[in-house]
């Protein structure tokens, strides 16, 4: 199985009952950067991993993990 970053970002951002666009301003990215997160086809750098966490109120952890073989 290939390696790779997972999330469950836009889960979390719907419990929270944020909007892209809202989570896109809070972060300092664009709409289309969370676009590219939740449809795991773009992995944050570290920054915007914590950055992440802390405004959907979680762990890193629980956001984002490895799935496949190292």
């Amino acid at each position: 199985m290939k390696q790779g970053v997972k999330n469950c970002v836009k889960d979390f951002r719907k419990r929270k009952g944020i909007t892209q666009d809202q989570l896109a301003e809070a972060i300092q990215v664009t709409r289309q950067t969370i676009i590219a997160i939740e449809k795991q086809r773009y992995e944050p750098n570290i920054g915007t991993a914590i950055k992440l966490a802390k405004t959907l109120d979680c762990e890193m952890k629980d956001l984002f993990w490895i799935e496949g073989d190292f």
